[in-house]
């Protein structure tokens, strides 16, 4: 279900003007997920496909394309007829995913342009992170099918102590291979009233610390100064 419309960001899809897009629902149970309106879908929906797609065309030669994010875009009903509408407008499709569901992700892909794929842990420990059975075999083959798709992508992580132990992200890199693109990402505890999925209080790495990892594992760093 799409929820609702962000019509500028200069950051969702790096390098291009977009409007991002943000699908309600999602497999996974991350405690530290931010958007946890969207995993539950406790907000009534702010706007519909064809909305959107009306929104886009009085865009054309304003914005680059569209972002795609959750919550979980592949479990919306509405996403591949949704996404054949905005290629044909002419704009650029980037899809942000848990990585879930291969099968869903190859029957949109050819209408892709980027995919950011989140990779949460080390495949043994997802099911304790996301509460979700066999997601480390689900995730594995998709990352295996990104890497040979021939579409750019990213793979990224939210980099928590809890989760992520300094050995725990070598291994990943391993697992990822050495030359694949990887992202670490820094994590923001809400500002109250907010609060993360499960409502415990997470601590983050330092963005020294991160920073310096990052050089480590020849890995991009956002969501620090």
């Amino acid at each position: 279900m799409l929820m609702h419309l962000e019509p500028f960001s200069l950051v969702d899809y790096p390098g291009h003007i977009v409007a991002t897009v943000f699908f309600g629902g999602c497999n996974f149970r991350c405690g530290y997920c931010h958007n946890p309106s969207l995993v539950h879908i406790t907000e009534k929906s702010q706007t519909s496909p064809s909305a959107v797609v009306a929104f886009m065309k009085s865009r054309k030669g304003l914005l680059d394309g569209v972002c795609l994010t959750g919550g979980e875009p592949l479990l919306s009903i509405d996403l591949l007829p949704f996404v054949r509408e905005i290629k044909e407008l002419g704009f650029k499709v980037k899809l942000d995913t848990n990585g879930s569901n291969l099968e869903k992700l190859q029957e949109i892909a050819g209408y892709l342009d980027y995919i950011a794929m989140d990779v949460k842990c080390l495949p043994e420990k997802y099911d304790a992170l996301t509460g979700c059975a066999n997601s480390g075999s689900m995730i594995t083959r998709t990352i295996n099918w990104i890497k040979n798709s021939g579409i750019p992508y990213e793979f990224r992580t939210t980099v928590l102590p809890v989760w992520h132990p300094i050995e725990d992200l070598h291994a990943i890199r391993e697992f990822l291979e050495s030359e694949t693109t990887w992202v670490l990402q820094q994590f923001h505890q809400p500002p109250p009233p907010q609060a993360v999925l499960d409502g415990m209080i997470y601590e983050g790495y330092s963005e020294v610390w991160l920073k310096e990892i990052g050089k480590i594992l020849n890995c991009s760093v956002r969501g620090t100064r």
